[in-house]
This record gives C-alpha cells, sequence and structure tokens, in this order.
C-alpha cells in the first residue's frame, strides 16, 4: 500500500471539517479523522475515502462521481467512497465530507479491544 504523497495528504487537511467531534489521526499510516472512535474520512493511496453509508456509496458510485472503496481486490468496504483528485469539485467534496461526518457520528462509538493476555 502506497502512502500518500504530499499533495494528498495537502488535499486531505484542507477537507477534514472544523468540528469539535472530528479528531485527527491515523490508520496505517495513512492521515485520517474520526468521529466517536469510528474513521469517517481520510486517505489511501493518492485518493480520499468517506464513510457515507452502503446505500448513499451505492447511489454516488452509480452516478458515476466516485467509486465504493475497495482496498484490496474484490473486498470492498460498502460504506466508504473513494475519490480521486479532480473528480468532485470542491464544494461538493466539502458536502460529501460533512455528511461522512454526520452518518458516521450517528453511529455507536467504537469500543476499544481488550489486549489479550499473553499465555505464560
Amino acid at each position: 500500500m502506497k502512502k500518500p504523497d504530499a499533495s494528498t495528504v495537502t488535499w486531505y487537511e484542507a477537507n477534514v471539517p472544523v468540528d469539535p467531534r472530528a479528531v485527527r489521526g491515523q490508520m496505517f499510516g495513512h492521515p485520517c479523522a474520526f468521529v466517536n472512535g469510528n474513521l469517517f474520512f481520510g486517505t489511501f493511496e493518492q485518493t480520499l475515502i468517506a464513510r457515507v453509508g452502503t446505500d448513499r456509496a451505492a447511489a454516488l458510485a452509480q452516478g458515476g462521481v466516485v467509486r465504493v472503496f475497495e482496498p484490496m481486490a474484490g473486498r470492498p468496504w460498502k460504506d466508504y467512497v473513494q475519490i480521486a483528485a479532480g473528480q468532485v469539485g470542491d464544494a461538493e467534496l466539502r458536502h460529501l465530507v460533512k455528511g461522512a461526518l454526520d452518518h458516521t457520528a450517528r453511529l455507536a462509538p467504537k469500543v476499544e479491544k481488550k489486549a489479550k493476555a499473553k499465555k505464560a
């Protein structure tokens, strides 16, 4: 998996919502934003991803605006869309990301898994 280049990181940073619910972090070395511990927006290689819900992702992909995020062939993350540079305008991207934040904020907070005890 390729790391995002500087222009992708800049593009991501310019579009993270200024909202107290949005917490910046990383996942697999990629800059991402979380709400209640759940990923809602981030980078993947030289693209952006946003969690918009299964129905919305399918509708957006069908319209050819973006595609359903598939980090590994044959293993789609059906709640997420993947956006390539220039695929959507700035205002449309901000609207999409704000919708991703709102959608993901309605999900149950992520519960951290307890570390497994080591066997003696």
